[in-house]
């Protein structure tokens, strides 16, 4: 089979009510309702909620691109007969249950003993994320909103929804091969995203991201693109969107968790730099909404070591509250004051990557030479040295 695979691939008013009633109704909107309304500011104060129209197809094509069952009644039905289609739903029963022995099932019982659970619905964000939806969706289970940030590009909602062309069945190949390392090493290599998450046929991160989802257990309810408005809210674009220069994209997936609440994920295409948190820019605006958030950073490249990021590294600890990383993002003397911070794994600095220049930190060294606990899963460039060599730095704000 692996070797099959690897040649395949490559109300009333109340001014009717006596004063007394109204008072009382005011107290008692006061006492209940205002300290939940302030607790959910604090969780996620860019959750917005939206009357959205539920369209089935969108779970349609997750589950099609996941190589999974769809409804008979399904536009897409049809298209699960073809033979070609057969052979992407065994390439991806056996990668999945690849993901699910060496990652999910590995990485959830260590979770719920090592992460600490403050703040369990708040924002998970994820700057340089690619389309690592895995990862974090796994380490922040709870989350209601998922914030996604990577300079791969987004994709098309229009595309998926191209069912009467050949599209969807022979953009299946060009997915595989994007995953496929992936799915193996629990590491996105960017080369192979750059190669095919710009194919023409289902370009971007969100098949990529649908197909996780779907495997997940989560239900999708819409799908559109979206770019940052001056003001910093996001503005669905309806149709294919038409770039302008300057402005930051994405694409919007609402959908439903395993528990039935309703969550949403933001994948945001945009190069991270000073002017990310700069109030004074769109995408400043929008994430200045951000607070008391949970941040995973993994393969960082070591961004945020370099002095021209020091405003979002200190917008990131300003405002997160549980930090989940390897040594490539925050460095470890941040940590040192105000944080609960625990090790897991080896410390190795990555190998020098094509733009990625390692830096040694000996105060994190020092720590992990006292001895640390092992990490039981891959994470981040440990993968490039071997199982049993990746690390984790686990925060909690005092």
């Amino acid at each position: 089979m692996k070797t099959n695979q690897n040649k395949r691939l490559y109300g009333k008013s109340l001014i009717r009510k006596k004063p007394v009633d109204i008072v009382n109704r005011i107290l008692i909107f006061c006492i209940l309702v205002f300290p939940l309304m302030a607790a959910g500011a604090n969780l996620t104060c860019l959750m917005q909620p939206r009357d959205v129209a539920v369209d089935p197809y969108w779970n349609d094509v997750a589950r099609y691109l996941a190589g999974m069952e769809v409804r008979e009644k399904s536009l897409l039905w049809e298209k699960t007969k073809e033979p070609r289609y057969s052979d992407h739903r065994r390439f991806m029963d056996g990668l999945w249950d690849k993901i699910q022995k060496s990652t999910i099932d590995i990485i959830e019982p260590w979770r719920d003993r090592n992460v600490p659970s403050a703040g369990s619905r708040a924002t998970a964000f994820y700057p340089l994320s690619g389309a690592d939806f895995i990862n974090l969706h796994t380490l922040f289970p709870g989350s209601r909103r998922y914030l996604m940030i990577a300079m791969e590009p987004e994709g098309d909602a229009s595309v998926l929804k191209d069912h009467q062309s050949r599209r969807l069945i022979d953009g299946l190949v060009p997915v595989e091969r994007s995953i496929y390392l992936y799915g193996v090493n629990n590491y996105f290599q960017s080369k192979v995203m750059s190669q095919e998450m710009t194919n023409r046929l289902l370009p971007g991160t969100a098949p990529a991201l649908l197909i996780f989802m779907a495997r997940m257990g989560l239900v999708i309810k819409s799908v559109d693109n979206v770019f940052i408005g001056d003001s910093g809210d996001l503005v669905s674009i309806p149709g294919s969107p038409r770039k302008e220069k300057g402005k930051i994209y994405g694409i919007r997936i609402l959908f439903t968790g395993r528990d039935g609440s309703a969550r949403e994920l933001v994948y945001l295409s945009m190069k991270i730099g000073p002017g990310s948190v700069d109030p004074s820019t769109p995408e400043g605006k929008y994430l200045g909404r951000l607070n008391g958030m949970k941040t995973m950073m993994k393969s960082a490249v070591y961004l945020l070591h370099h002095r021209p990021f020091d405003g979002v590294r200190d917008f990131i600890l300003k405002r997160s509250i549980v930090m989940v990383q390897d040594d490539s993002g925050i460095p470890y003397r941040f940590f040192t004051r105000g944080w609960k911070v625990s090790l897991f794994g080896k410390y190795r600095p990555a190998m020098a990557l094509k733009y990625c220049m390692p830096v040694s930190q000996p105060d994190l060294k020092e720590q992990y030479s006292a001895g640390v606990p092992p990490l039981p899963f891959n994470f981040g460039y440990g993968i490039l040295f071997g199982p049993g060599q990746s690390n984790i730095m686990v925060a909690k704000k005092m």
